[in-house]
């Protein structure tokens, strides 16, 4: 009996532990998949992704103000600022409201891959069949 108990639950913690891989959505960037300290996750439906990663790899330079908790990224002429919390960013000076905004998930920097994206002028798309975000740029 302890046997097909414990056969249960390993079987359990398998197909949990495979869901869990499934759940996460991989990132394409021109092409190639991306890889992240942690992984990124799908809340309120929008993609969200440690952000120094996905700004460095359209080579934006990237500030974090730890006082404000505020994460500022500049690639030529545009600037994208998102604080923690705030459904509120900024692109230069244009006042943006956000469908998720910039959170702190064990302990790294998440922001919506889409609209950081598309503000730094990457084209976006979404492909449910394999659950994965291709970011193209020019």
């Amino acid at each position: 009996m302890k046997k097909i108990i414990s056969g249960m639950l390993a079987a359990g913690m398998l197909l949990c532990g495979t869901a869990a891989l499934a759940d996460t959505p991989s990132v394409y960037f021109n092409g190639e998949k991306m890889t992240f300290e942690v992984d990124p996750y799908i809340t309120n439906e929008r993609t969200m992704v440690p952000f120094r990663a996905i700004f460095e790899a359209v080579g934006a330079d990237v500030i974090w103000d730890e006082d404000t908790q505020t994460v500022i990224a500049v690639k030529d002429d545009t600037s994208v600022t998102l604080q923690i919390g705030n459904t509120s960013a900024f692109v230069n000076s244009e006042l943006v409201t956000l469908d998720a905004p910039a959170e702190i998930t064990a302990d790294f920097t998440f922001v919506p891959l889409r609209f950081v994206m598309e503000s730094l002028g990457a084209e976006v798309t979404w492909d449910d069949a394999s659950y994965s975000v291709g970011i193209t740029t020019e």
